[in-house]
């Protein structure tokens, strides 16, 4: 967690010309926006294409089917842009001992890997890995992060963390998917960013905002471990979907 800041404006915020589509329905809204340098100041974002599910909070335990084939969508658009020969590392960043910070290791423990498997040239080539968190391992995330990408040498990287937001409306009540990139440990000095230039690969950042940011004091909600669960299944249940 504390990688990204979730949208620190409001989607309703954002100029209607950087607005590429928005969709509403009964269970949920999407807003795929571009941050563009002369909005990035505006919007306090990293220069890239962005989506954001928004939903009520007892739509995401009602609606799961329908938040998950829209994540689904947005995935396969991202895919068609960036995967080549259909070689993907997932990465899930946080803390399992941490309720709030393991969305992303609980997205990979329910992912298939089959990077492994060599003679069936039908499916995707899927790596998964959890780095854990730089105060456990005593090694920065990026540098681990670092030595697999170089091994594996994947088409996309997928990123997935849990995130924070200093607007109450979006505690729990979200789901990003962008092309930007993300920043492990980015409380530490030598945190660096993981976007497409850092290994000349497409970057994919994958978040639920868990965290209310008020004053730089963290709070969240006593239903934290249920939207976990619910969210982490959907992302993954949208993945092995797309990739098999």
């Amino acid at each position: 967690m504390k990688e990204q800041l979730f949208l620190d404006v409001g989607v309703e915020k954002i100029d209607k010309k950087y607005i590429l589509d928005e969709k509403n329905t009964r269970s949920y809204k999407t807003t795929h926006y571009l941050v563009a340098k002369d909005n990035q100041k505006q919007i306090k974002r990293e220069l890239g294409d962005y989506f954001v599910i928004e939903y009520f909070y007892e739509n995401l335990f009602l609606k799961q089917k329908e938040i998950q084939k829209e994540v689904e969508k947005i995935f396969l658009s991202f895919f068609k842009k960036y995967m080549k020969n259909n070689k993907v590392l997932i990465v899930g960043l946080g803390n399992k001992n941490v309720l709030a910070d393991s969305l992303g290791i609980k997205v990979t423990d329910s992912l298939i890997a089959t990077n492994q498997y060599h003679d069936f040239l039908t499916i995707p080539k899927v790596a998964l890995f959890n780095p854990s968190v730089t105060e456990k391992t005593g090694i920065n995330s990026f540098k681990l992060i670092e030595m697999v990408v170089n091994d594996i040498k994947p088409d996309l990287i997928i990123i997935i963390d849990s995130l924070m937001t200093n607007q109450k409306k979006y505690l729990n009540k979200a789901i990003e998917i962008n092309d930007t990139g993300i920043i492990p440990s980015k409380a530490l000095n030598s945190a660096r960013s993981i976007t497409k230039k850092t290994f000349n690969i497409p970057v994919l950042a994958v978040g639920m905002p868990v965290c209310l940011d008020i004053n730089k004091e963290l709070y969240t909600t006593a239903t934290i471990e249920e939207v976990i669960n619910t969210g982490s299944k959907i992302i993954a249940q949208a993945l092995n979907n797309i990739l098999f």
